[in-house]
């Protein structure tokens, strides 16, 4: 298995071969830095190229749910969508045990469990389908007096979800820790990639040029441009825009749920996550509000969020809170009506492999797929460079 550590070499110090690696990945969000991770472990020598900092684009501005895919199936019936991800819950416990080729263990997890809460008389046919034997383990109802803090003053049904919400900047930390000498600051395009006569790719350096045997492209908003580059057709992109919203409260509680109060398409109202910082609380916002709000004006979408937060949370105190907007566009393989893919994305096209994870709790399913289409590793020699490293982003809020 070749080192997780590069050396680092004088800036003079010049080569006239060029050294060869087995894989560079570019983009350095969830999908490159768990691709890295996991092929490294796998005996893979590679390398990540990052244009700024890692997770700066969807990654730190994903709301960190891993699910298992219920969200997806609030029609009443459970649905491709829901049963591609259904399994995520366990495989990602299972890295966070140490029991799987990507190791986890020691990331912080923001909650251990999420939650869907409705006023009680809002649910209709929803209330049967959860309790249905197709979803024992999945979903639970539970009793007032195991309601976690933030629903003491709600009068309604709470459920507990077999889901959980990871904190996105420690589990990048976590995938590149034992890999940070691979993970390079560099901005892909035609004047530093290009493909070699005899298959693969040369990347050029600030102090030299390596040839890759493999190009992954986990580029997320960046996949096209390179595409177009590298001259790679047949691997269309869409994105699909959220405007999320970021509410600072002038309490300190902290939510971690669905809300399907009154609920009118197959998505929740509103999705919940919570961040604690020094200055205190923020609540982030998704769900229907986030997907439907990129129709809305910023102002209409702030007047929004505040009207959902008092239909769905009336019993906090929203009086003074402050709010802010953020708009994410998730970039996703192209769908011919447009709609989100089911499953991780894997494609390779000669030695240019192009990826998605299409949603954060995917990864697995991601690094499972990308297995299946690379070469056995043949490049176990550790590069040196002082080619500049990158770094870890921060999260918006």
């Amino acid at each position: 298995m070749p080192s997780s550590t590069i050396s680092r070499e004088p800036l003079s110090s010049k080569t006239d071969s060029i050294p060869a690696i087995d894989a560079a990945i570019i983009g350095g969000g969830i999908a490159g830095a768990w691709a890295l991770n996991l092929l490294q472990k796998r005996g893979y020598n590679c390398i990540l190229l990052e244009s700024s900092s890692l997770g700066a684009d969807q990654t730190l501005a994903s709301q960190g749910m891993i699910h298992g895919g219920l969200k997806y199936a609030l029609s009443g019936v459970l649905t491709g969508a829901s049963e591609a991800i259904a399994d995520m819950p366990r495989r990602w416990r299972a890295c966070l045990n140490g029991d799987d080729d990507v190791d986890l263990r020691g990331t912080h997890i923001l909650s251990e469990r999420y939650y869907m809460f409705a006023e009680a008389t809002t649910l209709g046919r929803l209330t049967t389908f959860f309790a249905s034997r197709a979803l024992r383990g999945r979903i639970d109802r539970i009793k007032p007096a195991q309601w976690p803090e933030e629903f003491i003053g709600f009068d309604g049904v709470v459920y507990q979800l077999n889901d959980f919400v990871m904190d996105t900047e420690d589990l990048l930390r976590t995938l590149v820790r034992e890999h940070q000498q691979r993970v390079f600051r560099f901005h892909a395009d035609a004047t530093n990639i290009s493909p070699h006569a005899h298959g693969g790719y040369n990347i050029a350096f600030a102090d030299k040029t390596v040839h890759a045997s493999t190009l992954i492209s986990c580029a997320g908003n960046g996949s096209s441009q390179l595409q177009q580059a590298l001259s790679i057709t047949n691997l269309p992109v869409q994105q699909r825009p959220l405007k999320q919203v970021i509410v600072k409260p002038k309490h300190e509680i902290m939510m971690f749920a669905h809300c399907l109060t009154g609920i009118a398409s197959d998505e929740p109202r509103l999705t919940i996550t919570s961040h604690r910082q020094a200055d205190g609380v923020s609540w982030y916002l998704g769900g229907q509000l986030a997907d439907k709000g990129v129709e809305l004006s910023d102002d209409e979408q702030l007047a929004k969020a505040r009207a959902e937060l008092k239909t769905c949370v009336p019993w906090l105190d929203w009086q003074d809170a402050q709010f802010d907007i953020l708009t994410v566009n998730r970039a996703e393989p192209k769908q011919a009506s447009g709609i989100k893919p089911d499953e991780a994305y894997v494609v390779r096209q000669q030695d240019f492999i192009q990826c998605f994870p299409t949603k954060l709790t995917l990864a697995p399913d991601l690094g499972d797929k990308l297995l299946n289409v690379l070469d056995k590793p043949e490049h176990p020699e550790p590069l040196q460079t002082n080619h500049p490293l990158a770094e870890i982003g921060i999260s918006p809020w």
